[in-house]
């Protein structure tokens, strides 16, 4: 009777322990898989602090644009990875050296959006190159820009609340 009970407490407590073990499936597409760093030049190495091991690590590119700068219209890709701690370093392959902009944040609950605040800024963990501070409004595309050569560029952004 001793061992009948102990199996099934057993049995009852392996579900539970395998699914706290268990991560939730992230949706992240294959279009926003990072470039392999160093597997070509011209690269930007993005280096991202900052960082918790939950949700989802978006990180965007974009070209110049007065109108457009944090906009689709301007955006030249997006990638997205697994948040890891404290830091991660995510690559884009360039088609060319030129000025460029970096925005991003830490997509805490998974959900594929930036939550904003009342005011439009951002409410979750969030850095533009530069790490330009966000005051009243988002900072300008001249604000973050950054020249990138024929080779590596690299570019640390501090996530902040």
């Amino acid at each position: 009777m001793r061992v009948g009970k102990a199996l099934l407490i057993l049995f009852m407590t392996l579900p539970a322990a395998n699914l706290a073990d268990a991560r939730p499936k992230l949706d992240i597409r294959p279009h926003e898989v990072p470039a392999v760093c160093g597997s070509q030049s011209p690269q930007i190495e993005v280096l991202v602090t900052g960082v918790e091991a939950k949700g989802i690590l978006t990180v965007e590119l974009y070209r110049p644009s007065k109108h457009d700068f944090l906009r689709k219209a301007s955006r030249v890709q997006r990638v997205r990875v697994p948040a890891e701690h404290e830091s991660q370093t995510v690559c884009f392959n360039l088609s060319g050296a030129g000025k460029y902009a970096l925005a991003a944040y830490h997509d805490v609950n998974a959900d594929r959006d930036l939550a904003r605040k009342w005011n439009m800024l951002p409410a979750e963990p969030f850095a533009l190159s530069n790490n330009k501070p966000l005051r009243l409004r988002m900072p300008s595309f001249e604000d973050a820009s950054f020249s990138a050569g024929e080779d590596t560029t690299r570019v640390r952004l501090e996530l902040k609340r």
